[in-house]
């Protein structure tokens, strides 16, 4: 199996769903969705249907998904100029693009640094301070920072069977927190696969990003993961990663309808 396969089906297990939403799986298309108006859970990961069984999928997936933002995720073998064309004619339209990259944990060499220390969400006091920062990276608003959800979040990312690991940066002075990213692990691939990963505005051009990449690939490595990867938006994230020695593969397309649609 290829990387760009490897990848793509990260996408496919939701052992992360929350338990308002659904998943539907069945030969040559998965699907999720939910009432709850976020792309995340109304999203599609897996086609490879053609003609009229894809036109079909694709009226289902709208209806399943009407009142709410609907996405499918056109890895290499989802994506053709058919599945394009249905796409259209269901009134989405492509929005983001980005590239695979991955690389080997168990050879990646952590950059030294001073003044910043990242390590693996214990608390629901650093649960809170990641929530924060995130909120703050990527300008998110609406923030839940309820007893229930913090401690819900904090029970999927500790304990020995937990499948994500959320890793924090901080300030090693003054503690202030300055960047988060999250990890999923794929332990029947072998993988592990990065996500929301970002920077406060004040803590960028510290290392606190690269702080945050090295501590959730050596989490990887201590889980016996060959490979960790991640879909990287081509205009932001993407140069990151390559310069950083992740190595690029396929590209991944975003496809669109909003809750209008």
């Amino acid at each position: 199996m290829d990387v760009d396969d490897l990848l793509e089906q990260t996408l496919w297990d939701h052992f992360w769903l929350p338990p308002w939403a659904t998943r539907v799986e069945r030969p040559g298309l998965i699907y999720t969705h939910s009432s709850r108006d976020n792309p995340g859970l109304n999203m599609v990961p897996k086609v490879r249907l053609r003609g009229e069984a894809l036109e079909a999928a694709v009226r289902e997936v709208g209806a399943r998904h009407e009142g709410v933002s609907s996405r499918w995720l056109l890895a290499p073998a989802s994506h053709s100029a058919e599945v394009e064309g249905a796409l259209t004619r269901g009134g989405y339209a492509e929005e983001h693009l980005h590239d695979g990259y991955a690389t080997d944990p168990r050879s990646w060499s952590p950059a030294p640094r001073s003044g910043v220390s990242a390590a693996p969400v214990t608390t629901a006091q650093d649960l809170s301070d990641l929530l924060r920062v995130g909120q703050a990276a990527f300008g998110a608003t609406g923030l839940d920072l309820s007893a229930e959800r913090v401690a819900d979040e904090l029970a999927a990312c500790t304990g020995p069977e937990a499948r994500v690991i959320r890793v924090l940066a901080r300030d090693t002075v003054t503690g202030e927190p300055l960047c988060g990213g999250g990890l999923n692990l794929f332990p029947a691939l072998g993988v592990a696969f990065l996500w929301g990963g970002g920077t406060v505005p004040r803590g960028r051009g510290r290392g606190a990003y690269r702080a945050v990449v090295d501590a959730r690939l050596a989490a990887a490595a201590a889980a016996g993961c060959r490979l960790v990867g991640v879909y990287a938006r081509r205009e932001t994230s993407a140069p990151i990663l390559a310069a950083l020695g992740f190595e690029k593969h396929g590209p991944l397309v975003s496809w669109a309808r909003p809750a209008a649609g």
